[in-house]
């Protein structure tokens, strides 16, 4: 992250440290998860108290986050399920389901010491987070960013492509955990922020070729944006927690960059996929490359790695104002491309794509 101004407002609010002031103003608020993990603790919850959580600023990203995943979650059906786990009454509706808020009760005093815990110590939660940040942010950025910790729902983070985060403290139940995912986010939003100078190099959806070819930069995007995120997130410290899913995510990443071979071979498919004359659906060819182990995440984080490497982190940071295939086309620039297994080969028609994307499309 680049500067920050720290404060702490009320017991709702982390706010970043003041030497970093000048360019950017991050705000983190705990409201959300702390209502949740209360209301579900309390056996006279009332409806009404159930929907005025619902309404809340991190609720509401839940629910756009099991939206974006065809949960059809409602402000109603969130605020039912509160109320349903509360009274202590089992629901069949997989929709309220979806939001594991049962799973969360056992642990729910718990995980309130853990939102306690980021609001009592900003500079032990917040500092590293911003120091790491920084690195991979251009140093005249001047960018406003706002945080919010929930609980409930699938995924450890989220954001949507603007400059709100969110932190999933059902699966980051350590502040190590958390403060790994939560450079994570961050950098998306920071991502966020620069995203219409990114999108100004990128191709306008249309019919046919064209749009086989605004699908390709879309899939080189999502490349760039996850694969950085997840090296500035610095999966190093994941080691060092103690969260179940933290270990399950560490051994993920760690066999997937041992054989990140197969990454390259998915980008290479994927690309053909999306380059077919009956072309494969974006949606599909993301799900295949981005949900489950995330097989594509290894290839964007080994560029990534690379490009820091030998170009230290502002090389990294160049690449929030470059188009979609910026990441991917510095790669192959870079001079040890292809040279060692730091260094994978992509495939030929990765190659095509970005030089067809180069060239506008044409």
């Amino acid at each position: 992250m680049t500067k920050h101004a720290a404060r702490i407002a009320g017991t709702a609010y982390l706010a970043a440290a003041a030497h970093l002031a000048l360019a950017l103003n991050v705000s983190v608020n705990t409201d959300s998860a702390k209502a949740v993990l209360v209301a579900i603790q309390n056996p006279s919850l009332s409806m009404d108290e159930a929907l005025k959580i619902a309404r809340l600023p991190g609720n509401q990203g839940i629910i756009r986050e099991q939206n974006r995943f065809n949960v059809p979650v409602t402000t109603q059906s969130f605020a039912r399920a509160l109320v349903a786990t509360a009274h202590g009454d089992l629901t069949s509706d997989s929709t309220e389901t979806a939001l594991y808020f049962d799973a969360l009760r056992p642990h729910a005093a718990q995980l309130v010491a853990l939102t306690e815990q980021i609001e009592a110590d900003p500079q032990g939660f917040q500092r590293s987070i911003e120091a790491r940040i920084e690195q991979f942010t251009p140093p005249d950025s001047r960018l406003q960013l706002r945080g919010f910790v929930v609980v409930g729902g699938d995924g450890g983070g989220y954001s949507f492509g603007g400059t709100d985060f969110f932190l999933n403290l059902s699966f980051n139940d350590d502040l190590i955990a958390a403060k790994t995912t939560t450079k994570h986010e961050f950098y998306h939003a920071v991502q966020g922020a620069f995203a219409k100078e990114r999108q100004s190099g990128a191709v306008v959806s249309a019919h046919g070729s064209r749009q086989n070819c605004a699908n390709t930069s879309r899939l080189f995007a999502d490349i760039y944006e996850e694969g950085s995120a997840m090296y500035v997130e610095d999966i190093s410290t994941l080691s060092q927690s103690h969260s179940e899913s933290a270990m399950r995510q560490l051994a993920d990443i760690s066999g997937g960059l041992e054989h990140v071979h197969s990454s390259v071979a998915l980008l290479e498919l994927s690309v053909t996929g999306l380059d077919a004359t009956t072309a494969v659906p974006f949606d599909d060819v993301y799900e295949v490359g981005f949900y489950g182990h995330g097989v594509l995440y290894d290839i964007g984080y080994a560029m990534a790695k690379a490009i820091v490497n030998n170009e230290g982190p502002q090389g990294l940071a160049a690449l929030l104002k470059s188009p979609s295939y910026g990441l991917i086309l510095r790669y192959i620039q870079l001079p040890g491309y292809g040279k060692d297994k730091d260094h994978p080969k992509l495939g030929p028609n990765t190659i095509a794509a970005v030089n067809q994307l180069v060239s506008g499309c044409k």
